[in-house]
């Protein structure tokens, strides 16, 4: 925990490294809702979710082997960082990937984003009790309310409308996999120092080994999937899972849980970007709005 306070004592704060990689995950992450919706159409949620991280684990294991690093050993005694890579690999990969991939079979994207962007309340929660000079305030809680506030407004109140009805297992599903996001932020916290390319490789090996079982047997009733199918999982597997891990890792490190967290609010802004820009889609001035009030919200929140 040292590593992020001061001399005096003050939560450290954010380096351009950081923000550089905080914009990168925004963009990893708000891919990730489209490509897991165009998977499960013809595979099923445990194939998704393994197939993406043993994609993830191929390209991390070979990073970390360029960087000269290896895996804890686990005989003749396990290394303790071992006992850390189970928790933190349950509730940042396997359990959360497989849960979201499971509820967007039922649910809109747009609810979800909604949803998942109480991630930085939980955050706070959890953060203020835990972790030194990251502590609730009034401005802190005020500005992620008004984040989450901006998030509505640009997904559109009437996605509320879906609340409950036939659906309220997937929605409660969602709000529990952005709970589990959070207990995964403060964990690597206080996870033994390990190297990036380590932990989100030890991370997802638990992940991915937990889910194997179901995936094969999912695996044995399936069809071969489309080429667009295809294409989406490897997407989703080298880059939102891979490169968005060893991102994921360095930042929680370097900033702090609830730096991270804010991230949640712009995924929305970018996924309706990628529709401008790629979708010929227009902003409305509702959508404009939103923004500047998502945008007002991280700034109070992120105010010394």
């Amino acid at each position: 925990m040292s590593d992020l306070l001061n001399t005096n004592g003050n939560k450290r704060q954010p380096t351009r490294g950081d923000w550089i990689r905080y914009c990168t995950l925004i963009l990893l992450w708000s891919s990730s809702f489209a490509l897991t919706k165009i998977a499960v159409v013809e595979l099923s949620p445990a194939i998704v979710t393994a197939l993406r991280i043993w994609i993830a684990i191929a390209l991390l294991y070979c990073w970390m082997i360029y960087r000269k690093h290896k895996l804890p050993p686990l005989l003749p005694k396990p290394d303790v960082r071992w006992l850390w890579f189970l928790p933190v690999g349950l509730t940042g990969s396997s359990l959360p990937f497989l849960l979201n991939a499971w509820a967007l079979q039922s649910l809109d994207a747009g609810l979800v984003s909604i949803l998942l962007s109480t991630m930085p309340l939980s955050v706070a929660f959890l953060a203020h009790f835990t972790i030194a000079g990251d502590r609730m305030t009034v401005a802190k809680i005020s500005g992620l309310l008004l984040g989450l506030f901006g998030v509505i407004l640009l997904i559109g109140p009437a996605a509320l409308s879906e609340l409950g009805g036939p659906t309220t297992i997937a929605q409660f599903v969602i709000l529990g996999c952005a709970m589990m996001f959070a207990i995964n932020s403060v964990l690597i916290h206080f996870m033994p120092e390990t190297p990036p390319s380590v932990a989100a490789t030890g991370m997802l090996l638990v992940g991915g080994l937990s889910l194997l079982p179901f995936a094969i047997y999912d695996g044995l009733q399936a069809q071969i999937p489309s080429i667009g199918v295809i294409i989406a999982v490897l997407v989703l597997g080298l880059a939102a899972t891979g490169i968005g891990s060893i991102f994921y890792m360095q930042t929680l490190r370097s900033a702090g849980p609830s730096f991270l967290a804010t991230a949640n609010y712009f995924v929305p802004p970018v996924a309706v970007l990628i529709g401008i820009v790629f979708l010929k889609e227009t902003l409305s001035v509702l959508a404009f709005i939103a923004l500047a009030v998502i945008f007002t919200g991280i700034m109070i929140e992120r105010r010394k």
